[in-house]
């Protein structure tokens, strides 16, 4: 009989990280280093290249340059001083507005309707932006957005809309609706515009109105003195500069003149032949002259305009003067931090009541994640295996909902908005931080389904060693990505980083 010799001894447990733990962990962190050095470098990158915009702009162009005596004439179109017929609408947070409230004050009118997928979203977010800007520097200048399909915006639907853009400051900023037929008659023989509702087979869905893309500026007597384009920056800007008093404000042409008068802006003789041809009244005319139903851009302004020899439709935008012309103003264009805030202002409007919530929802669920990885982590340190394993296998799902519900977010953005995500509007050092948080956070959440799913496939073969070096692993990457995600989600959507104002 074969004595019994004694089983060898297993061989003892490794201490420290195996080299399988040891290569994945320096992968994933040399990922997150080469992450944060191309945002350093591409940050700079952005730098110079603004800086060289910058120099550019400050530079006349070759076009700009004109010798002594061949300046060329500009023509001033100067309408008749022709005050607002009266009006009182119903204010979408409650109560009525008329003419006479606005009496003695300086205000800008716009014109818009919640259902629009074009320019609507584009115009309020400028005159949203405009509004923040003036705050200080022009406090009683008044704001006062029309809606063109107020069969649909009621005041419960455009305060709703409003809110969007006022964020709860209404003082400044009145939303109006009532009765179609009273604000079109405004809109055509007050405001000079056009407007008018889209019927038959041009009623497609977010153009059910065609109407203009122009906010028009209001003098203290209810006289309009200035249209200008609401979706051209450069018109935008030069509101903002004559709202701040950088500019002067525009007056209207004389009370008695039947109609448009012409001058030369230098105060010479006119030497430039204008034909007037009356408009045709018939159908095809009409039709052809129209705006298309998307929202025209190309009406009459309703101020006063300054053109060179000929102007194009576009271009007539009251005191502003053609796009591109203020290349050398530190005013026409708009800083990253203002331009991110329209963009996200637009994709608010843009995206369907029902996808609006989801950035909540997978923060929420985010945060939830989070929880049960540390209850899970607190359960299987005091040894309650069944709790850790339940709380661990309820983390999975939580964050495959979020997986589920972030991709459905992002489907309809870019099937609604054509946008990929909204901006963060923080600049400087800030902009640094967010970029540093969210690289890190894309590239490590792509490793953490593969990760946690082979941690469960060794739970469920009871390989147990192994399923310890890889949650060890595992536990840091998946925390990390939860908690960042709630990081991005509030600097994204309630960081309170408001455009800087003029002063």
């Amino acid at each position: 009989m074969k004595p019994n010799t004694p089983s060898p001894a297993p061989p003892p447990a490794r201490n420290g990280l195996s080299n399988a733990t040891l290569l994945i962990g320096a992968v994933l962190w040399t990922a997150v280093f080469a992450s944060g050095i191309f945002v350093w470098k591409s940050r700079s990158e952005a730098i110079e290249a603004a800086q060289a915009s910058e120099a550019q702009a400050d530079e006349p162009g070759a076009d700009e340059i004109v010798k002594p005596g061949e300046q060329k004439a500009s023509v001033k179109l100067s309408f008749p001083a022709k005050r607002l017929p009266d009006f009182e609408f119903d204010k979408a947070t409650g109560g009525t507005l008329s003419l006479d409230d606005l009496k003695g004050k300086r205000w800008v009118a716009s014109f818009v309707f919640s259902r629009c997928t074009t320019s609507c979203p584009v115009i309020t977010a400028a005159v949203m932006r405009l509004h923040d800007r003036v705050e200080k520097s022009a406090p009683d200048v008044m704001f006062v957005s029309f809606t063109v399909d107020p069969k649909y915006d009621t005041a419960d639907v455009f305060r709703e809309y409003s809110e969007t853009f006022t964020k709860g400051n209404r003082d400044r900023w009145k939303f109006l609706t009532g009765s179609q037929q009273q604000i079109y008659e405004l809109i055509v023989k007050g405001f000079g515009l056009y407007v008018k509702e889209n019927l038959g087979e041009s009623r497609l869905p977010g153009l059910e109105v065609a109407h203009s893309n122009r906010v028009v500026l209001v003098n203290e007597d209810g006289i309009p003195v200035g249209t200008f384009l609401g979706t051209n920056e450069g018109d935008m800007a030069k509101l903002r500069r004559i709202l701040s008093g950088r500019e002067e404000f525009p007056q209207p042409g004389p009370a008695s003149s039947p109609g448009l008068t012409f001058s030369r802006t230098d105060g010479g003789p006119m030497d430039i032949q204008f034909q007037v041809q009356p408009v045709k009244s018939n159908d095809e005319s009409e039709a052809d002259d129209s705006p298309s139903p998307a929202d025209e851009s190309a009406d009459t302004p309703s101020g006063e305009a300054t053109t060179e020899e000929s102007t194009s439709d576009e271009e007539q935008s009251g005191a502003a003067p053609p796009a591109g012309s203020s290349n050398g103003d530190d005013d026409a264009s708009e800083d990253k931090s203002t331009s991110a805030v329209d963009h996200n202002a637009i994709i608010d409007q843009k995206l369907p009541a029902w996808a609006r919530p989801l950035p909540t929802v997978n923060a929420s669920l985010n945060t939830l994640a989070g929880i049960l990885l540390l209850c899970g982590l607190a359960a299987i340190k005091s040894g309650h295996k069944t709790i850790h394993r339940n709380l661990m296998i309820t983390a999975f799902l939580t964050s495959a909902a979020f997986l589920a519900s972030y991709l459905t977010y992002h489907y309809a953005l870019g099937e609604y908005t054509g946008e990929h995500g909204k901006r963060f509007t923080g600049a400087g050092v800030w902009a640094i931080v967010y970029q540093l948080v969210l690289w890190p956070h894309i590239i490590l959440a792509v490793f953490v389904p593969f990760l946690a799913i082979a941690v469960f496939r060794h739970a469920f073969a009871e390989r147990w060693d192994a399923h310890k070096r890889l949650a060890r692993i595992t536990f840091p990457i998946w925390m990390y990505v939860s908690v960042t995600g709630v990081v991005i989600y509030g600097m994204l959507y309630h960081w309170p980083w408001p455009a800087p104002a003029d002063v």
